[in-house]
């Protein structure tokens, strides 16, 4: 849905993008900054009526809603809204006497009509008595007559404000805040069939809500009335209500040789040439969802953004609202016709699959734009450490919803699973998945999504979606590594580590690890599924370098232990510290070669500087080695307790450490 910018301090979530501490961080020139919570106001309302409510649930989970229209006037003057809307829908039970739709009880109801009998409206519930008993599948009508000044909530519900000394109405309904302005069944599990939005307001302004505008009517009271017309399902809190004196400007996305659709961008007229620069590009983010995602689900109607005062955008169906027009932030929004309008969650909890799927959108278009390193620089910025699940149990208020988790966390989970599946399965299966009858102008959860991949793949996927949504925290990786030259050829000893604190999940994932010389490098990828892992992977070159997950495909923590140190490396010698140390018997004294030489010596000196010992090899292997030194001098006895110094010279190199030897 939305996010939020902050002109030069910001960033923003999506689609929400909440200008709200869900705001997320954002890329705006070079900068990433958090944006502070949007109001305070939207703690006060919490979603408890039909969750503590058993009956107000099930009488409304009995009725199946297929359209509604609203006929509202719109007084800026006198901030009022009045007018009615059309409830039609159908009984999904066999006895059905009530229906319950939610309204703000500070929205008053003049009267109500239709099939309908007699109403209550209290504890933000509009109760109807049906004025006869329905069956299963019969149909009912009734329409709704009502006024007042709607209260707003969360990120808005409904606003009015001004710009340059004109009015600005607005609608932000995300996520249970359409109930503010219009009596509805204020859930994302309910879509109409198709609304019909009509606006009746001051003449010199325009009214712009979703789908095709069917007409305008000029009134003789100098009014004018928007018929805007929404033929394919939509939710409630996608209905939108965007009104002030916008300048219209227009862009046109070509999908075939033959047809273009028009995108219709409705402005401010101080802003209308910021905006042109800024949304310039808007037809080629188009273009490559178009082609990535599939057909725009639209395509007979129309897109656009119309500009209003929250500070970030809102994902409004073929229209969404926008404060500002950041690149991102454009595509994040017009992905969300895709993943949040053309499907949409159904319930709160998995707001991910929305907000995710829109954030990771933006890293793909860039992706496109700007080239693969571009893409991994995006994730990278996104990879913070959140403790929490990305599934939203508790939905009561805005800021549980929409925290920052779902954003982020949700496009890494996007970005993970187009790893584990693959680029040609996972862009695939996007194509499916927007196509497929049970999800597209309908819902989906996170179950029935892994269910699909699962079925596209041919992979069971339960081990990355049980992990990565309804657990906790991310991988924290530790490891060391060892090269060792066995029958000329080299082999990395190499152990993992996970070391994630205070979390009970053991994380299972694919880890490529890259192990290169200044020359040579090879790929390989291992499952890690284990608290400890070692690992011996041969290779045919003497590694220099050895790292975990490249390319960043996996949110983690990594920290290396490694033996390696690549200063000494780059002399061409790693001399290790003997071991035992300190030692009575004998101690072995490791090192690992980088470069052919002809020989090494190892000599040894007490720390006056005398010449104790001295050991020889002709032709030493790339990779590893070792002396053995039984605390003897040349004569074959032990020299006496103290620090000693050994040192391996070749005729390219040498190295020194220390050593206590006990007599």
């Amino acid at each position: 849905m939305k996010r939020i910018l902050l002109f030069f301090i910001v960033i923003v979530l999506t689609a929400l993008l909440p200008c709200a501490l869900h705001a997320q961080k954002r890329l705006h020139t070079d900068e990433w900054v958090d944006i502070p919570a949007l109001e305070k106001k939207q703690n006060a309302w919490r979603f408890d009526d039909t969750g503590s409510n058993p009956k107000v649930m099930q009488e409304s989970e009995s009725i199946d809603v297929g359209y509604y229209k609203l006929d509202l006037v719109i007084e800026p003057q006198n901030r009022l809204l009045s007018g009615s809307v059309v409830v039609k829908g159908r009984s999904k039970v066999s006895n059905l006497k009530n229906i319950v739709l939610n309204l703000d009880e500070r929205m008053i109801v003049d009267a109500v009509t239709g099939d309908a009998q007699h109403f209550t409206h209290s504890a933000n519930l509009l109760e109807i008595a049906l004025n006869s008993t329905l069956g299963q599948s019969e149909e009912f009508t009734v329409e709704i007559f009502y006024h007042g000044t709607p209260a707003g909530g969360g990120f808005g519900g409904f606003g009015f404000n001004s710009q340059a000394e004109e009015p600005v109405i607005w609608s932000l309904s995300e996520p249970y805040f359409a109930r503010t302005w219009w009596p509805c069944k204020d859930y994302p599990n309910d879509k109409a069939d198709s609304v019909d939005i009509v606006l009746t307001v001051p003449e010199h302004l325009t009214a712009v809500s979703n789908g095709s505008l069917v007409e305008v009517i000029s009134n003789e009271d100098q009014t004018s009335t928007f018929h805007w017309h929404e033929k394919y399902p939509i939710t409630t809190y996608l209905v939108s209500v965007a009104i002030t004196n916008y300048a219209k400007y227009s862009q046109w996305f070509k999908y075939s040789p033959d047809d273009s659709m028009e995108i219709t961008n409705y402005i401010y007229p101080a802003k209308l040439e910021d905006a042109k620069i800024h949304l310039a590009s808007l037809p080629e983010i188009m273009a490559f969802f178009h082609e990535t995602f599939g057909p725009y689900p639209f395509l007979d109607e129309k897109y656009g953004i119309a500009q209003f005062p929250w500070g970030g955008g809102m994902e409004h169906q073929t229209i969404s609202s926008q404060g500002s027009f950041v690149e991102y932030l454009n595509a994040h929004e017009l992905a969300h016709q895709w993943f949040g309008d053309l499907i949409t969650t159904a319930n709160w909890q998995d707001i991910w699959l929305n907000e995710g799927f829109a954030t990771y959108s933006e890293a793909l278009y860039y992706e496109h734009a700007n080239g693969t390193d571009y893409y991994h620089e995006y994730m990278a910025r996104m990879s913070v450490k959140y403790s929490e699940p990305i599934y939203r149990a508790d939905t009561t208020s805005v800021n549980s919803i929409f925290n920052r988790i779902v954003y982020y966390k949700g496009a890494w989970v996007v970005h993970m699973l187009r790893k584990v599946l693959g680029d040609e399965t996972f862009f695939a299966l996007l194509k499916a998945y927007t196509s497929d009858a049970r999800f597209a102008y309908g819902n989906v959860t996170t179950t029935s999504f892994k269910e699909f991949c699962e079925k596209f793949s041919g992979r069971e996927l339960d081990w990355f979606f049980n992990q990565w949504i309804f657990g906790t925290g991310q991988p924290a990786y530790r490891y060391e590594w060892d090269v060792k030259n066995e029958n000329n050829s080299f082999v990395v000893d190499l152990r993992i580590e996970q070391t994630q604190v205070d979390q009970h999940q053991l994380f299972t994932m694919p880890v490529e690890i890259l192990i290169s010389s200044e020359t040579q490098d090879t790929l390989v990828t291992i499952l890690n599924d284990q608290e400890t892992q070692q690992l011996r992977i041969p290779v045919s070159f003497p590694p220099r370098y050895l790292t975990l997950d490249p390319d960043n495909w996996i949110l983690k923590d990594v920290d290396t232990l490694s033996t390696i140190d690549d200063g000494k490396v780059r002399l061409g010698i790693e001399l290790k510290q003997n071991f035992p140390n300190p030692f009575y018997d004998k101690t072995t004294i490791d090192f690992n070669l980088y470069r052919t030489v002809a020989y090494v010596e190892l000599k040894i000196f007490n720390t006056r500087g005398q010449f104790v010992h001295q050991q020889h090899i002709d032709l030493p292997n790339l990779g590893s080695n070792s002396f053995q030194w039984d605390g003897t001098n040349f004569n074959g006895t032990k020299v006496t307790s103290g620090v000693y110094i050994y040192q391996i010279e070749s005729p390219i190199f040498n190295a020194k450490m220390k050593m206590v030897h006990l007599h």
